[in-house]
């Protein structure tokens, strides 16, 4: 998808003096949210050094706010998750997008949380920054996750424009030290009820999520270009699946498609990268954006039986890998990670929009095993016709559909063209396989 690495599968720090995870289940030091401004962006990492930041493993963090009325309290919520966790930490800020270094409201304390002060001591702060986090009794030693923490938060008395919130958690192991642990950070934008710009979708703003044509199928990726689509820019977490079922909504933005949800991936403010739903209607169809109860007109895109396209890695370079999950490409694609494929070699293409499977996946559920195309695809490279030992959805995908082939063995060196035919309709072409003996 076009600005972002697709990854569509569910899925060294400073430490001065060692300081246990017992210590700091009563609360970490200030200025560990991942918050740029704070100390470069200082987090839990500097003391809990097992794990990389944000390191892919199956947790998160996440922020749940609304949009918010100048002066009036709500409530904050703060997820902490790991699949192998039993005991949870976090800290929040929040801060004026116009200038970060700057409070943007007051968090109240209680029996679950505490609220300290920069340079030092607790609240109230009298203006100085503020950093919420949990007291050691909150923290759920031994208790497996998702852990939620509530900060009631009063937002200013005038209207600041959008307010961003930093939060970094701690999923640990409960062990009484800091190893172990998975240190997790995010963020989150809000607007003020009152400013809640329309979102708008662009002219020619619907495309296929893999080729950038207009047309897109049923359960296939597609790209919604325009302004106003979000003010946060991520793509979809643990946190925002409903066990098998993919997120309908993320901050607050939503799609439908002839009235329907479609499943959310990826959101910026000028760009949604999203997964069609089910759909038995070909031809025209309704697209709306909607963003904290505020819709866009409604913008008219096509929908195909099939509408299949190869994902790019860039330029025209397919996406493709081997079996080890080394990148196929030129090797300057990307240095030191892409090598070209040699004739004779399996390798697996990805794309989208290749119709109907057998078994048929639920609608907007990801597949939890292999599920072959309903239809035969034949895959031409370099002019040659090669039968895929497999086509269809890989287990644990959504929407991402996998073809395993072989390279023709008299496959010529250089970029040859690759095509996918099914059902009389084939794939855009411009994709290549970079190919060398």
């Amino acid at each position: 998808m076009q600005k972002r690495t697709i990854r569509i599968f569910k899925f060294a720090a400073i430490a001065a003096v060692p300081i246990t995870l017992f210590a700091f289940s009563t609360g970490p030091p200030i200025k560990r949210t991942g918050a740029p401004v704070d100390d470069g962006g200082r987090t839990c990492t500097v003391c809990h050094t097992t794990f990389a930041l944000n390191d892919g493993t199956g947790g998160s963090v996440a922020i749940t706010a609304s949009p918010y009325q100048p002066g009036v309290r709500q409530n904050i919520t703060v997820r902490v998750h790991h699949p192998t966790a039993n005991r949870f930490g976090f800290q929040l800020t929040a801060r004026l997008t116009s200038e970060e270094t700057k409070e943007a409201g007051t968090f109240a304390e209680s029996d679950a949380i505490q609220v300290r002060c920069d340079p030092t001591g607790n609240a109230p702060c009298n203006g100085a920054l503020e950093f919420a986090e949990h007291r050691q009794a909150a923290t759920a030693a031994g208790q497996p996750g998702p852990r939620r923490f509530t900060i009631e938060w009063t937002p200013p008395a005038t209207d600041v424009g959008p307010v961003v919130f930093y939060a970094a958690g701690n999923a640990a192991n409960n062990s009484g030290n800091n190893q172990g642990d998975h240190i997790y950070t995010t963020k989150l934008i809000i607007p003020s009820a009152a400013a809640i710009a329309r979102p708008a979708i662009s002219e020619n703003g619907v495309q296929n999520g893999a080729s950038y044509v207009a047309g897109f199928a049923p359960g296939g990726w597609l790209q919604i270009k325009g302004s106003n689509l979000n003010l946060n820019t991520r793509i979809w977490q643990e946190s925002d699946f409903d066990g098998n079922k993919l997120p309908t909504q993320l901050d607050g933005t939503s799609v439908k498609i002839n009235g329907k949800d479609a499943l959310l991936y990826y959101i910026s403010p000028a760009q949604i990268n999203a997964l069609a739903p089910a759909e038995d209607t070909v031809g025209p169809v309704s697209v709306v954006v909607t963003t904290h109860g505020s819709a866009s007109a409604t913008f008219t895109a096509q929908i195909q039986r099939l509408a299949p396209a190869f994902f790019l890695f860039r330029d025209t370079s397919i996406a493709a890998t081997r079996a080890d999950n080394t990148a196929v490409g030129p090797a300057t694609l990307i240095p030191g990670v892409t090598t070209p494929a040699r004739p004779g070699e399996t390798i697996t293409l990805y794309g989208s929009g290749f119709g109907p499977t057998t078994p048929a996946v639920p609608n907007g559920e990801i597949s939890t095993t292999p599920a072959n195309l309903a239809s035969t695809a034949t895959i031409r490279i370099g002019g040659v016709d090669v039968t895929p030992t497999f086509a269809g959805l890989a287990a644990r995908s959504a929407g991402v559909f996998t073809f395993t082939v072989v390279v023709p063995a008299a496959a010529a060196d250089g970029d040859l063209p690759v095509v996918a035919t099914l059902g009389g309709v084939s794939s855009p072409s411009g994709p290549t396989i970079r190919v060398q003996r």
